[in-house]
């Protein structure tokens, strides 16, 4: 039964708070502060060459102007050397610029990928798988172009830009005191206007994307049943009504940057004032023929850089709110992740011992518990048997055994020991949970087998099969522990068998199995309660089942819902 989101303490936002996002964001530049400051550093060297740049032509044209040939000479080759200087530290900085950024978006996408892994599973239950994938690849995704496109273009512009207006002012008060009073004022506005407009509509986008990707995510692994359901046509209505949303936030999105379009209309009123002003000052005298050509060049230059910082800042707005997105995920996961602890009063936690549920509740939903009242002890060498209905609450006791859910009432220990004061990794190594469906990841049947903590070797992996009774099935599949795994490579059955195996492999002190045998032939079962057999030893087994050779195998039986024990 999927979490109610009233019940789960942290969710994500769909538009989350853009305030103070960047200083949100900070921690993760330790370590980067020097190497950025180095890169704007370069970024200011080479927005000053590039102004050097313009004001050269100037003197070039004077030389010109003057006839004589031997400054003119002296002039051009500076202006060379100046625009050669100039494509290097451009280069150099945006290289320096880009790296920085990777290297605070990899620690970024670390951190997040962290966040969501050892996130309680109530929190993951609660959200549509698409959102959180959204959000681990898409926005991150869309930083990454920000950071190795964008970025160096937006500090590029605005240093070039200030840098500009400073050489005019030289140049020409006058003019440069009509471009700043007849150009910046209403250009502020305009992009002031977009500045509002944007983040609804970029946050919009963002969530309509989301809804997309997770609406289809979740039809992948029910395509086969909504198939033989004809349920296709109802899946693409939905389909079609979430890709509407997300045409309609794209309109919006289109439209708030058209805004920035009427800075093209400004910038051509503008350069023709000044125009107009510059040939009446070399009329009078007050302005060389140099110098006008500077101011002209640079003014175009001005305009020019003024429209590409509004489209940077546009590009940076949306990576605002990607940036928004993915401190929101870090902040609900992280918010509720256990702290990483051995125990909490600091005791070594022993390799064995009993679980206890002391008067535990948990429910999906506030006021409908799903379990209630349950208290019972497991102990080491110990097999208890869960029965009970479809629904009645058998797979999430085996949840709230393992510490995936943590109660709502009441206390589970393991030796003593709180299962929400342990470090997961001590929790993960005493209770391991093998799930009715079993995942298995790209790679081979012993690369399977091996992830688990300390990375057994193979002789080790042979050893643990020989124990279980599964040697000569590893040794019947087509390669052996070296058969690749893949669509229709294992069936149901052998896969609980892989996750049987490696469960053993990690020696955990209880082993909870979540309907291991429920769908697979009678022989894969026989495999799987002969494997069990020789699992048990000392640690303790939990085995949830209906099938009455797996029931008939336990003296004690907890018969849920009733949450009743019996020994038989």
């Amino acid at each position: 039964m999927p979490a109610d989101p009233a019940a789960v303490p942290f969710l994500l936002d769909e538009l989350p708070d853009q305030r103070g996002v960047f200083r949100r964001a900070a921690p993760f530049l330790r370590g980067h502060r020097w190497a950025l400051a180095g890169a704007v550093l370069l970024h200011l060297a080479g927005a000053v060459l590039a102004v050097a740049v313009t004001a050269l032509i100037g003197r070039v044209v004077d030389a010109a102007g003057s006839g004589d040939r031997g400054a003119l000479t002296a002039r051009i080759l500076l202006l060379l050397a100046a625009v050669a200087a100039t494509g290097v530290l451009t280069w150099a900085s945006r290289v320096r610029l880009v790296r920085v950024g990777e290297l605070v978006l990899a620690g970024l996408r670390e951190r997040s990928a962290a966040a969501v892994s050892g996130a309680p599973l109530r929190f993951v239950e609660a959200h549509r798988g698409g959102e959180l994938l959204r959000r681990l690849t898409g926005e991150l995704n869309g930083l990454a172009s920000f950071v190795g496109g964008t970025l160096p273009d937006l500090v590029s512009a605005a240093l070039v830009l200030v840098c500009t207006v400073v050489m005019l002012a030289i140049h020409s008060v006058p003019l440069t005191a009509v471009l700043l009073v007849f150009f910046l004022p209403p250009a502020a506005l305009v992009v002031r206007r977009f500045h509002h407009r944007a983040g609804p509509a970029y946050a919009a986008v963002a969530a309509a994307e989301a809804e997309v990707a997770a609406r289809f995510s979740e039809s992948l692994p029910a395509r086969e049943q909504l198939r033989l359901a004809g349920a296709v046509p109802r899946w693409l209505a939905r389909f079609d009504a979430d890709n509407e949303g997300l045409r309609a936030a794209r309109e919006r999105e289109v439209r708030t940057e058209l805004v920035l379009n009427r800075l093209t209309l400004l910038q051509a009123g503008c350069l023709a004032v000044l125009l107009v002003g510059s040939a009446v000052l070399v009329g009078q005298g007050r302005l060389g023929v140099g110098a006008a050509v500077v101011f002209v060049l640079a003014t175009r230059d001005v305009l020019g850089r003024f429209e590409d910082l509004a489209a940077a800042v546009g590009e940076g707005r949306e990576a605002h709110v990607r940036l928004a997105r993915l401190l929101d995920l870090i902040r609900a996961t992280g918010a509720t992740a256990p702290a990483g602890r051995g125990a909490a009063d600091g005791a070594p936690v022993p390799a064995r011992g009993p679980l206890v549920l002391t008067g535990v509740d948990f429910g999906h939903r506030p006021g409908a518990p799903v379990v209630a009242g349950l208290s019972l002890t497991v102990a080491p060498g110990e097999r208890l048997v869960v029965v009970g209905p479809t629904g009645a609450g058998k797979s999430t006791v085996a949840k709230v055994l393992t510490g995936l859910y943590a109660p709502d009432r009441g206390t589970v220990t393991f030796a003593g020991h709180d299962l929400a004061g342990l470090d997961p990794a001590v929790l993960r190594a005493r209770i391991v949970l093998v799930p009715q469906d079993v995942a298995l990841v790209s790679g081979t049947v012993g690369e399977n087998l091996a992830m688990v903590p300390g990375r057994p070797s193979t002789r080790r992996v042979r050893a643990v099969l020989d124990d279980l009774g599964l040697a000569d099935w590893v040794a019947a599949l087509p390669r052996g522990l070296d058969t690749p795994v893949g669509p229709g490579t294992l069936s149901g059955g052998e896969r609980q068998l892989v996750a049987l195996a490696r469960a053993v492999l990690a020696d955990p002190a209880v082993l909870v199995l979540d309907e291991a045998t429920a769908g697979v032939d009678r022989e894969t079962a026989a495999r799987i309660e002969s494997a069990l057999a020789a699992a048990r030893g000392d640690r303790a087994l939990v085995v949830i089942a209906h099938r009455a050779e797996t029931i008939a195998r336990g003296r004690r039986v907890l018969r849920m819902p009733e949450g009743v024990v019996r020994v038989r």
